[in-house]
Order: structure tokens, then sequence, then C-alpha cells
């Protein structure tokens, strides 16, 4: 009896009873891919996700930068502990791709040379869906896979024009029908079929405004959705936009703090089940107190956080580190105390700059008075480009995700009006006309990809160059095989050449004859 009291309490000093219930995720981030553009965000929104997570009660299977192999073995373990939970959660952050209407989970070894590829180099979200249907109450998917992918379009080349088309953009619509359960929630960082934005931070814009809100007190997850959806399309400007499709027959918390009622009341579960009593008015006691106090002291951390966020350097990563040894971010501000002593410091010296990761001093944006400067013909004519330089800035547009067409050299219309959007989304005078420091910040944020796309073109190059040796070795063996044979002929039927050729003239006399006639 004394056992089952202390029980009890434990629960009422909890403030809520599914602390107790079995609450499993797999939290995966793929950035730093072998084959194709790598991504800078995945590896930190999995991170801080994951202690995101674990703080809410989670039993969390997490996995950064992984390959095809270490998928398989974190989506193995995830199963064996699904089954039976009351909530079971997919978190993957990275490269994702639609085939078919089959979305695909990128490991970072993987190169999607042709359809083959698909079943033996990645991962579909099917496929751990299926796991997490055994006997779970509640499925939740959150994919922050949209990105523009690389991959994908080289599969769309290789399967040819009558299959290309099965090749999407961003992720395929998810139906609840498919989960296999009632109890579900699907959410992409965009609409189906659109590409999401990295962002200019450190995480990606859907799993920041996600993390900032999946653990508020007492508001459901579709509360929580509706909160992340209107963040991330004002953050982006109303360009990105998250898509959530729910079925749920109740409201779910997944941080429900139950507060001390005058009266009886029903127990209120994490699923969400609604009090069947009259509401009675809530007395101030020690738990509301000590609930409203652990909101403040939540609020203040990720002031705390933000602020060191914003300015990037060191001594204010270091001061929530000193006011917080345990928070919430604690393992991101070290990393980034480490990047920045890596020789990034030149993001402490100009604040709000973003260090280019692997490239030591040189920064993502532009100081402010750089942006006031408009953009004209004569700024842009001072570059001097030849027609060679105007297609690798629409090839790097193209990379930076401002659709610009096949790169020509020419300046049209389209190639303006992707300079405007360029410019727009990096807060500059939208003129279409580049200044050099605008060219220095679009050579700079697309260096990574560019580099990717160089290798791509020359690999290319490499296998056409050795295909057409090897066609013209086989056509020199070709050759030297029938004059060898031709050899061989005149050899065995005793024709010298002058008798071969008075032959020749006779049977030339013969045919010239008969077309006479």
């Amino acid at each position: 009896m004394f056992t089952r009291m202390i029980a009890v309490l434990a629960i009422m000093i909890a403030g809520t009873a599914p602390a107790l219930a079995k609450r499993v995720a797999l939290v995966l981030g793929n950035g730093a891919y072998e084959h194709t553009v790598p991504l800078p965000n995945p590896a930190n929104d999995a991170e801080q996700m994951a202690t995101k997570l674990r703080s809410l009660g989670f039993d969390v299977v997490a996995g950064q930068d992984q390959t095809y192999n270490d998928m398989r073995r974190s989506v193995m373990n995830f199963a064996k502990k699904a089954y039976g939970a009351e909530i079971a959660i997919l978190f993957y952050a990275g490269h994702g791709l639609q085939v078919g209407g089959q979305n695909h989970l990128v490991p970072i070894d993987a190169t999607i040379e042709d359809e083959t590829s698909l079943d033996f180099e990645t991962i579909t979200v099917d496929f751990i869906m299926r796991q997490m249907s055994k006997d779970v109450k509640v499925q939740m998917v959150f994919l922050d896979a949209c990105r523009d992918n690389p991959l994908a379009r080289t599969l769309s080349r290789r399967m040819g024009p009558t299959r290309s088309g099965s090749v999407g953009q961003g992720l395929a619509e998810i139906k609840i029908e498919e989960t296999g359960g009632e109890g579900s929630v699907i959410a992409f960082a965009t609409s189906p079929g659109d590409v999401a934005l990295d962002g200019e931070g450190t995480n990606s814009p859907f799993t920041s405004a996600l993390i900032r809100h999946i653990d508020t007190p007492n508001a459901s997850i579709q509360t929580v959705m509706t909160r992340v959806t209107g963040d991330v399309y004002q953050e982006t400007e109303k360009r990105q936009r998250p898509w959530v499709n729910a079925s749920l027959i109740g409201e779910v918390f997944l941080n429900k703090q139950a507060a001390v009622a005058s009266g009886p009341t029903t127990e209120v579960a994490s699923l969400g089940t609604t009090p069947t009593t009259t509401p009675q008015p809530v007395a101030t006691t020690p738990s509301v107190a000590a609930t409203t106090q652990s909101t403040i002291d939540w609020e203040r951390e990720k002031l705390i956080w933000e602020t060191a966020k914003a300015s990037n350097t060191v001594d204010d990563y270091q001061s929530y580190l000193d006011a917080y040894p345990n928070g919430t971010f604690t393992n991101f501000a070290r990393n980034s105390i480490k990047r920045l002593q890596s020789g990034s410091q030149v993001a402490a010296v100009n604040p709000g700059a973003t260090a280019v990761p692997g490239q030591a001093g040189v920064v993502s944006t532009m100081p402010d008075p750089q942006k006031a400067i408009p953009g004209t013909q004569a700024t842009e004519s001072s570059l001097g480009w030849n027609r060679t330089a105007r297609r690798e800035v629409q090839t790097r547009l193209n990379l930076a995700g401002f659709d610009v067409g096949r790169p020509d050299g020419a300046f049209g219309p389209k190639t303006r009006a992707g300079v405007t959007g360029w410019q727009t989304a990096n807060g500059i005078v939208p003129t279409g006309f580049f200044t050099p420091a605008q060219y220095a910040l679009l050579t700079t944020q697309t260096a990574t990809q560019y580099a990717a796309y160089q290798a791509e073109v020359r690999r290319k190059q490499q296998a056409a160059a050795a295909s057409r040796s090897s066609t013209s070795r086989s056509t020199t063996t070709r050759r030297n095989n029938n004059t060898t044979t031709t050899r061989r002929s005149n050899n065995g039927g005793g024709v010298n050449p002058a008798g071969a050729a008075f032959i020749g003239g006779v049977v030339g006399g013969i045919i010239g004859g008969a077309i006479g006639r």
C-alpha cells in the first residue's frame, strides 16, 4: 500500500499521468553527403530535436550523417522500441526525393545512378511508417526533407524522357489511410511537390519553429502545428507553407501540465481526454506556481539562446553555457564555439554574418551598407564578364534555388527575374543587376554546390572521353582484322596484285557495259 501511495504522489508532483506512458522517437539528420550537395543544417536540426524530445519523456533513437547501413540499423532499433508505444515519432532532416509518388530518404553515401539505386541506396518513408504501426496509438511524422536535390535531377536525366516524369520535385503527399492507424499526424516542411528553404541560420525554418513550439505546456499537437505553420510562413516571407495532415480521435498533448482543481476531475491523459465533470475554479497551488515558473524559466533560456545565436560569437555562446550548463541548447552551443575557434572568428568581428563551413574568413552575408548599394548596368559591366562567366553566374543562380533556365550566357528576362529574386531573398535592393559585392556573395553562398556541380561535369566528361577512346580502339581493331583477313584471302587465292588489277578491270568493264545498256 505504501509503495502505491508513493507512486501516486510521484504522478501528482510531476503534474501529469502520461510521464509513465511509452514514447519512442526516431530522429535522423543527414547533411554530410559524399556524392551531392551537402546540407549545413540537418545534423543541428536532429541534435536539437533529439534533446527536445528526450526532455518530453521520449526514448530517442538518434543518428546524424548516417550511411545506408547506419540508417537501416537505426530503423531496426526504433522498430523494436516502438512496438506497443503510446506515441511514436519519426523526424528526418536531409535530402529526400519522390519517385512515382514514393518518398525516399537519402543516406549520405547514396549515389542514385539509376532506378535500381532507389531499392539499395535509399530508405522509403513507407517502410519506416510500417514499423510505427505495430500496436502504436499515435504516429507522428515530421519530414524536413523537401530541399532542392541534385540527385533527383540526375536520376531524372538517366531515366530518359518516358520515365523521368515519375521523379517529382520535393516530396509526395502521404495519405492518412496509408499509415495503418487512426491516430496520425503527417507534417512536411512545405507543401507536397514544393521545395523548402534551408534558411540562413543554423536550423531550417521548419525545424526551428517546431523546436520552439513542440514543448509548449498544455498545447495540443494540432495547436503546435498551427503555430509552426504560421511562424514558417512569416519567417520565409510567405515563400514556404508547411503542410500538415492529421487524423486524430482526440487532442494529443506532448507536454500536458495538469492543474490542481478545487473539485474532483477525471484524469487527463496525454491523448487529450476531456474532463467529464464540470470544471471547477483552479486554485493557486504550489503545482500551478511551479508550472508558471517553469514556463518563465524556459522563455528566459530561449531569449538568451536566441541572443547568442544572433550575435554568433564565442563570448555569447559561452555566456549561455555558463547560465545553462545542462540547457536544451548546450551541445549546440559547444559545437558553435568549436566551429568559431577553428577559423571562423570573422563572425565575431562582424555580428550578423554567418560563417561558411570550411571557408575561414568567408561569410554568407554582406555588410549592411553594401546591401543599400543598388546594382546597375554599369556596376555589372564593370565585372567584365564574358559569355563563359555569365554561364557560371546563371549556374550559380540555379544552384541557389532561383531557376533561370539552361545556362546560355545571355542575360534575358528570365535571368534578370532570377537575379531580382535572389536579391530580394538576401535583403538587397532588387534591380536585376549585380554589383561586385553581390557577385562575391553569390559565389560564397554557392561555393559548395558549385564545386559539386563541377565535379559532376568532370565525371561526365571523363566518362564520355573513356567511351570515345573505347569506341576508337574497337574501330581500329576491326579495321586491322579486316586488313589481315583481306591479305589472307589474297594469299590463299594465289592471285598476285597485277592479276588482281587485270581481273578488276575486266569486271569493271562488264558492269559498265551493263549499265550502258
